[in-house]
C-alpha cells in the first residue's frame, strides 16, 4: 500500500528585489527558528521562496516583511495560501535553477567592521587575510557568473572550502552561513607579484615598490588599478607621462577619514558616503592648511581631490603593510588601468599588451574578474545631499526606481549617451542602469558595453520591445542603437539631448509637471539641428517639451567635438561680440579644426548655445586654462580659480531678452566684460567669481520670469554644467528664495551618465495614451 503524505495549510511568500547575496536565507532561517515555524527557504532565478507552516505563521510572515536584513532591497512580496507536506522543522533547501527573473544582482560591498577586525587581529585565522568577507560585505556583481547566487555560479566555483569554512558555511548562527565568496588562506585566492621576488612576499613587493617610488598595478574587485605614492611628484608625474594622461585628476586612497582630514576638507556628508558600503571616490575640497602634502600633480588647477577609503581586504593589507615600513600613514594614488577611452582592464594577460612600460609590478591574484566594474564617484555639498558624477562599484547592478508616473509598459533599452555612457533596461517601476562605460566609439568600449547588455538580459530577464538613442545622428552610440534595432525588428526611438536630462530629475523625483528644466552641458543635438548646450524648457512629463529659453546662440567651428581647445573657443566667440584676445590666448594652433560640423542634413553648421563652450572661452581668457586635454578641463579649472570672498556681479538685465520666443540669456555682454576686465588688470579670480556670480543670477532671473510666465513652481536642473558646485549652489539657493522647488539629479548622474535614464522616462511618457515626444 503507498502511503501519501498528509497536506497541511500554509503559506508560499516570493520575495523579489536586492535579496541573494546579503545574508537573507540566514536571516529568514533565524527568524522562523525563532518563532518556531517549520518550512524552507531557498534562492531561485525568481526571488527567495519560503514555504512556513504552524501556528506562528502568519507573524513570521509579517516580520519577515516589515524588519528585512538591513541591506535587503524588496521589490515585491508576494503571498499564497498553499496546502503543503509537513515539515518537521524550518531548513534552508539547496537553489532552484528553472528559468525566470526576479532577483536582483547585488552590487560589490566595502570590507565590513566585523571582517576588518578579523583581519587586524594576529590571534585570527584570517589575520592579513586580502579576500576575507562575510553575508554583509565582499564581491558580489563582480564575481557572478549566473543566477541563482550559488558558489558554483561564481568565480570561485574553482576555491573548494576547506572543512573550517565549510563548517561556517553551513552553520546558521554564523555571519558566514552561506557567504558565497568564504575563503580563508587555506582555501582561498593567492595573491602573487609579477615579476615574483625570490625574497618578499606578493604584498611586501608590492609596498616596497610604493614606497621606491614605483608604480604598481594591482588587480581590485573589478579591474585594475594604477597606484603610486601620493606625496611623492616624481612617481606621479611618472605615470602620468606613462599613462599619457598630462593633467586630469587622479583619484586617492588613504587608510581612514582621520588621514583624509589631513589635507581634504570633510563633511558629515562625505564622511558617511566614504564609510558606507559603496565607498566611492567622493570628490573632496582641498584643505588650506594640509598636515599631508600629497603632489601638486594630483589634480593641477582643481580646488577638489577625490579620495575614497580601502574597500577591500587587499586594500586594507597593503596599507597595513605600507605604515609599519615607513612608520607613517600612506596617500596612495590609484586610478583604473586602462587604455585612453577603453575600458578598465580585468585580466592579466590583456594587462601586459595594453600596457607596456606603465607599471613596474603587477600585484594580482588568482580569483577571475566576471564582470569589469570601474570605481563610482560621487560629490557632496553643504547644501545638499549626495551628487553622482559616476555610478559604478557599489551601486550597479542595483536598479534605479522610477517614479509611479513614469510607469514602463512596454520593456525598454535605453542606449544611452555618446560620452559617459551607460545603458538602461526597464520595465515597470525599475530601471536598471549599467556602470559606467565610457565610450562605444572604440571597439573594445562597443563590445564591453554589448557583454555587460548580455549578462543584464539574461539576470533581469527583461526582453525590450523599442529602443531609445540619441536623437544625434552622428554618435557612436545611435549607430549602435540602430543595429540593435535592425537586428532584433524593433522600432527605435530617438530622444532630444536635454529633454532626456530633464526627463532623468522628473523620473526620479516623481514630477508630474510641467517644470522648468535647466539642462546646462557642454553638448547636445538640438532639434534645429544646432549643437545646444544652455536650455531652458518648459516639460510636462505627460504630452510634450517646448523650448522656452536658451543662451544665444554663438558661431564655433567644430562645435560638437566632446573635448574643445580652449583658446579656439576664445578667439572665435570675440571675434564676433568684439572683444580683444589678451596675450597667451591667441588661437592655438597646435591642432587642425574643421570649418564646422555637420548637420542632419548633411549642411555645415556651427551655431552653438552650450554653457560648456562659454566656461571654456571665459577659461581661456582668464588664464584658468588654455589647452584642455579632457571632458570638462577648462570649466573645472575656472572654478577653482573663482575668489570666494567676491560678491560682485554685473549688470544683468543686458544679458537677458525676454522679447523674443524662445527667450535668451545673451552670452555677448558677458563675454565682452569678461574680456574688458582681463585687459584692465582685475586679479583672473575676482573675474572668475564675477563670471559664475553673472551668470548665476541671470540664469535665476531667466527661470523665475518664465517660471510666473508660464505658472511653473517647479524647476529641475540637470546637465554637466552642474556639476560646478559653485553655479550648481548659486542657482539653487537663488531659485529657492524666490519660492521655487529645485530638484537635480541624485539616484543616477547629472552628466551623460544618467541620459538613458531620461531615454528611459521619455518612452515611459510616450507608452501613455496621447503622449508625443
Amino acid at each position: 500500500m503507498i502511503s501519501v503524505p498528509s497536506l497541511v495549510d500554509g503559506y508560499r511568500a516570493v520575495i523579489r528585489g536586492q535579496v541573494q547575496g546579503l545574508g537573507f536565507r540566514p536571516y529568514v532561517y533565524r527568524l522562523a527558528r525563532s518563532l518556531g515555524v517549520n518550512g524552507f527557504v531557498r534562492n531561485s532565478v525568481r526571488g527567495v521562496v519560503v514555504v512556513v507552516q504552524g501556528r506562528l505563521a502568519s507573524r513570521f510572515l509579517k516580520r519577515l516583511r516589515s524588519s528585512p536584513p538591513p541591506l535587503a532591497v524588496i521589490a515585491s512580496f508576494d503571498i499564497s495560501r498553499v496546502r503543503t507536506r509537513t515539515y518537521p522543522e524550518f531548513s534552508i533547501h539547496p537553489s532552484n535553477s528553472e528559468r525566470g527573473a526576479g532577483v536582483d544582482v547585488l552590487p560589490d560591498l566595502a570590507v565590513c567592521r566585523d571582517c576588518r577586525r578579523e583581519i587586524s587581529n594576529p590571534r585570527d585565522r584570517r589575520y592579513g587575510y586580502a579576500f576575507t568577507n562575510c553575508t554583509q560585505c565582499g564581491p558580489r556583481y563582480t564575481i557572478i557568473e549566473r543566477l541563482p547566487y550559488d558558489r558554483p555560479n561564481t568565480t570561485m566555483t574553482d576555491f573548494r572550502m576547506c572543512p573550517r569554512c565549510q563548517g561556517e558555511y553551513a552553520d546558521p548562527d554564523d555571519r558566514r552561513h552561506h557567504a558565497q565568496p568564504i575563503a580563508c588562506p587555506d582555501c582561498g585566492p593567492k595573491l602573487t607579484s609579477l615579476p615574483a621576488s625570490s625574497e618578499l612576499s606578493a604584498l611586501d613587493a608590492a609596498a616596497q615598490s610604493l614606497l621606491d617610488g614605483k608604480v604598481v598595478a594591482i588587480k581590485s574587485l573589478g579591474g585594475f588599478q594604477l597606484a603610486c605614492d601620493a606625496t611623492n611628484d616624481q612617481s606621479v608625474r611618472r605615470l602620468r607621462r606613462r599613462k599619457h594622461r598630462p593633467a586630469k585628476p587622479f583619484a586617492l586612497m588613504c587608510e581612514s577619514v582621520a588621514v583624509c582630514r589631513r589635507f581634504c576638507r570633510v563633511s558629515a556628508t562625505a564622511e558617511a558616503t566614504m564609510r558606507s558600503v559603496a565607498a566611492p571616490v567622493v570628490l573632496l575640497p582641498k584643505s588650506p592648511r594640509p598636515t599631508i602634502r600629497v603632489a601638486d600633480s594630483i589634480a593641477p588647477r582643481n580646488s577638489r581631490l577625490g579620495v575614497m577609503l580601502p574597500y577591500t581586504p587587499l586594500h586594507l593589507v597593503l596599507f597595513d603593510r605600507l605604515r609599519r615600513a615607513c612608520g607613517r600613514p600612506a596617500v596612495l594614488v590609484m586610478t583604473s588601468a586602462n587604455r585612453t577611452e577603453d575600458p578598465i582592464i580585468a585580466d592579466t594577460g590583456e594587462l601586459a599588451g595594453a600596457l607596456p612600460g606603465v607599471y613596474d609590478l603587477v600585484l594580482s591574484h588568482n580569483r577571475p574578474i566576471a564582470n569589469r566594474c570601474d570605481d563610482s564617484v560621487a560629490m557632496t555639498d553643504s547644501h545638499g545631499p549626495l551628487v553622482l558624477i559616476r555610478r559604478a562599484r557599489g551601486y550597479a547592478p542595483r536598479p534605479v526606481p522610477l517614479g509611479r508616473l513614469f510607469h514602463v509598459k512596454q520593456p525598454v533599452l535605453a542606449v544611452g549617451g555618446e560620452s559617459k555612457n551607460t545603458f538602461a533596461l526597464a520595465s515597470q517601476l525599475s530601471a536598471y542602469l549599467s556602470p559606467h562605460i565610457g565610450t562605444v566609439a572604440t571597439a573594445a568600449g562597443e563590445q564591453f558595453w554589448l557583454e555587460t547588455l548580455a549578462r543584464y538580459t539574461e539576470w533581469t530577464g527583461i526582453r525590450p520591445q523599442v529602443v531609445a538613442t540619441d536623437l544625434h545622428p552622428d554618435y557612436a552610440s545611435t549607430r549602435l542603437a540602430e543595429r540593435l534595432s535592425r537586428d532584433l525588428h524593433l522600432p527605435l526611438v530617438r530622444i532630444q539631448h536635454h529633454y532626456a536630462h530633464i526627463l532623468s530629475v522628473m523620473a526620479e523625483h516623481n514630477l508630474r509637471g510641467p517644470v522648468l528644466g535647466i539642462a546646462f552641458d557642454g553638448t547636445g543635438y538640438g532639434a534645429d539641428g544646432a549643437i545646444w548646450g544652455g536650455e531652458i524648457l518648459l516639460a510636462d512629463g505627460l504630452t510634450k517639451w517646448l523650448r522656452v529659453g536658451h543662451l544665444g546662440y554663438l558661431s564655433l567651428s567644430n562645435a560638437g567635438d566632446e573635448i574643445a581647445d580652449p583658446r579656439r573657443v576664445a578667439s572665435e566667440y570675440l571675434g564676433q561680440v568684439g572683444g580683444k584676445m589678451g596675450p597667451g590666448t591667441r588661437k592655438s594652433g597646435g591642432r587642425s579644426h574643421n570649418q564646422g560640423i555637420k548637420s542632419a542634413a548633411g549642411l555645415t553648421a556651427a551655431r552653438t548655445s552650450s554653457v560648456g563652450r562659454l566656461f571654456d572661452a571665459v577659461a581661456a581668457i582668464t588664464g584658468a586654462c588654455r589647452v584642455a586635454t579632457f571632458d570638462g578641463q577648462a570649466p573645472a579649472a575656472l572654478e577653482a580659480l573663482a575668489d570666494p570672498s567676491e560678491r560682485g556681479d554685473w549688470y544683468t538685465d543686458g544679458l537677458l531678452d525676454l522679447s523674443v520666443y524662445p527667450a535668451r540669456l545673451l552670452p555677448e555682454p558677458l563675454l565682452r566684460e569678461v574680456a574688458r576686465e582681463t585687459a584692465c588688470g582685475t586679479a583672473p579670480a575676482r573675474v572668475a567669481a564675477r563670471f559664475h556670480n553673472t551668470l548665476s543670477a541671470a540664469t535665476i532671473r531667466l527661470a523665475d520670469a518664465l517660471c510666473a510666465k508660464y505658472g511653473v513652481a517647479s524647476v529641475c536642473l540637470s546637465g554637466g554644467s552642474f556639476q560646478n558646485s559653485l553655479l550648481r549652489r548659486q542657482v539653487t539657493v537663488g531659485l529657492r528664495s524666490r519660492g521655487r522647488a529645485v530638484y537635480v539629479n541624485r539616484l543616477v548622474p547629472l552628466n551623460d551618465g544618467g541620459i538613458a535614464y531620461g531615454q528611459v522616462a521619455a518612452l515611459a511618457c510616450a507608452q501613455r495614451p496621447l503622449a508625443s515626444l
